[in-house]
């Protein structure tokens, strides 16, 4: 700490959560670590000298039952819930237990998370009590009772396998009083209007990870409006923007479109949307905030007119080439999990996914107890994954003789002499004028070169159990589960991509840490059909077709070009020693699109 704090030892097990600690008690603590006040040491010791070590004992006893109901929420503990909901039961009705002090902590909950004083692994804790205090009343319910603010139908989008967001909606919004149809993943626009008229919902959810998938919300958007379906919709998904959801869905659609950045600003959005009065505010927002958009779109359009595009961009060709140690299909079976647990980038595991605000390897090596709860929790979820013989890591790849020509990428057969696959890239019209296919040598130089194809996954059994275990409550642990098959899928990508520079003669400096790794210090880059540089996910056929990835690994390829399971990696990878990461602008990638769409109306045509 800034003041000069350098080592505190505490038991974690006898930690509260910070959002528990009584204000006074934050206020003087953090006076005392950073010195404000004249005299932080004397308040500090004033307050806490007349305190007990059962303090924290006397002061639950001394809180009111419906106080300790919504602390049990809070506090995600079910230790002392189900005598206090006895207690509660004497005196009052099980639906108004529901709907006062439990749905006060779980509104709690929201609000902290909201102020970033809650991470996403406690929201879930918490959630896991709501539905342990709510099962535990329902045997008590007279028929006909029911907790519930309004009904969603919640679907991840055609083509899409992506759950692990839609299931956090699903957890959230079914322990904060909606009633939720959870289609599941693919779902095409005609199962969702059958899900409607069948259960006439107050709000339909819509979920997806990917550029095609945002896409796949207009299609959807546009087909409810066609059957007569105007219901608010929720929509959310890493490729989702506000910008999109006002600009490209809102408009194809009669009803409310609100776009939601994660779980919680969906319930947020939930409980307006189903308020007359709160939604007809909502509805104001999103019209003046789509018109605002709009207005810039056309400003920007306008400033664009006449701009030149960028020169192609001059990438090297005098560097040496590495030979590969063959061009054969290699399959790998079974690859240890615990081989694998260390690549995993842990931004992604514990800041991205599960919530942990600052840097977590820092605040682990620091003793952090929420740090050291959150990494056990995971290491028990991969003992779980070690012992499990339907959950296993496996892999194909194989290197390919290659040449470009302009922006087109030919993966040859050994002799160069026929042509196996060929995949086309878009070009920059802005910042450098980069393109794929500059990172290999042209098809018609005299040197060979050469590309490695490969494909990771973590299944297949990962999805029945996270869904068994979201099914009777284990919450964060199903969550766990399926973010470590998806980002053990990308660890074993980082593994596989270090053994192939190896075999091809360009391993990496000694010392190399996965750090390293995480932060691109290595020669060559590895991209994957949906990234900014290669956007079309309908390459991923080639990859599929060229490695024969169903039959060799399990691994299928939807009819929106993703792949099931979820924890699955294709990749293309590049040796060139200036190749990087870039973006084609939403410009390039539609002009991509199009010049392919007319060469295969030409090519019919003919």
């Amino acid at each position: 700490m800034l003041a000069g704090l350098d080592l505190a030892i505490v038991n974690s097990e006898k930690l509260e959560r910070y959002a528990s600690i009584p204000e006074e008690e934050r206020r003087l603590s953090e006076d005392l670590l950073w010195w404000r006040g004249e005299d932080p040491i004397a308040a500090f010791t004033a307050h806490f000298r007349a305190r007990s070590p059962k303090a924290a004992v006397i002061e639950r006893s001394d809180l009111t039952l419906d106080e300790r109901l919504g602390r049990y929420i809070l506090e995600g503990t079910k230790e002392g819930l189900y005598a206090d909901l006895d207690e509660a039961l004497r005196t009052s009705r099980p639906l108004a237990i529901v709907n006062g002090p439990l749905m006060a902590g779980m509104d709690e909950v929201g609000r902290l998370f909201g102020n970033n004083e809650m991470i996403v692994a406690e929201v879930l804790q918490s959630a896991e009590a709501m539905k342990a205090a709510v099962s535990y009343l329902e045997p008590h319910m007279e028929k006909g009772d029911a907790s519930m603010k309004g009904r969603l139908v919640l679907a991840t989008v055609k083509g899409d396998v992506h759950d692990i967001g839609k299931n956090l909606v699903d957890i959230i919004l079914s322990n904060n009083g909606f009633e939720i149809i959870n289609l599941g993943i693919k779902v095409p626009p005609e199962d969702l209007v059958k899900a409607y008229k069948e259960h006439q919902p107050d709000l339909i959810g819509l979920s997806g990870l990917l550029v095609k998938s945002a896409h796949m919300m207009v299609v959807t958007a546009q087909d409810l409006r066609n059957a007569g379906i105007a219901c608010p919709i929720l929509v959310g998904g890493a490729a989702l923007s506000n910008r999109f959801t006002r600009l490209k869905i809102a408009p194809e659609y009669e009803g409310l479109v609100a776009y939601a950045s994660d779980a919680m600003s969906g319930l947020d959005l939930a409980n307006q949307l189903v308020d007359p009065e709160r939604r007809a505010t909502l509805r104001e927002r999103l019209g003046t905030e789509g018109a605002a958009l709009r207005l810039d779109a056309e400003r920007k359009a306008a400033a664009s007119v006449g701009v030149a595009p960028v020169a192609k961009a001059a990438v090297r060709r005098d560097h040496a080439v590495p030979t590969p140690p063959d061009l054969k299909l290699h399959v790998v079976d079974n690859y240890g999990l615990d081989a694998i647990f260390p690549y995993i980038n842990p931004v992604m595991l514990y800041t991205r996914h599960l919530g942990f605000k600052g840097r977590f390897v820092d605040a682990l090596a620091a003793g952090d107890a929420r740090a050291r709860e959150l990494r056990d929790q995971v290491l028990a979820v991969e003992d779980v994954m070690l012992a499990r013989s339907d959950i296993t890591a496996r892999a194909v790849y194989k290197f390919f003789r290659s040449g470009a020509e302009d922006e087109t990428l030919h993966l040859l057969s050994p002799d160069g002499g026929q042509v196996l696959e060929s995949f086309h890239f878009g070009r920059q019209t802005v910042n450098e004028g980069l393109c794929l296919a500059d990172y290999t040598l042209p098809r018609a130089g005299a040197a060979a070169d050469y590309v490695a194809l490969f494909a990771t996954t973590v299944g297949p059994g990962v999805r029945a159990l996270a869904d068994e275990w979201k099914d009777r409550g284990d919450y964060l642990r199903s969550h766990i589960l399926q973010i470590l098959a998806l980002e053990g899928a990308e660890a074993f990508a980082e593994l596989l991509h270090q053994k192939l520079r190896e075999m091809w003669g360009i391993p990496d400096p000694a010392g190399t840490t996965p750090t390293d790794l995480f932060k691109n210090r290595y020669r060559g880059v590895r991209m994957s059909f949906g990234y900014p540089a290669c956007p079309r996910l309908e390459d991923q056929a080639q990859i599929f077709r060229l490695l024969e990835i169903e039959r060799n690994i399990g691994v299928q390829l939807t009819e929106g070009f993703m792949m099931e399971p979820e924890g699955s990696v294709t990749a293309l990878v590049f040796h060139h020693p200036d190749a990087k990461y870039f973006s084609l602008s939403p410009d390039d990638a539609e002009k991509l699109q199009q010049a392919l769409d007319e060469g295969a109306r030409i090519g019919a045509a003919v």
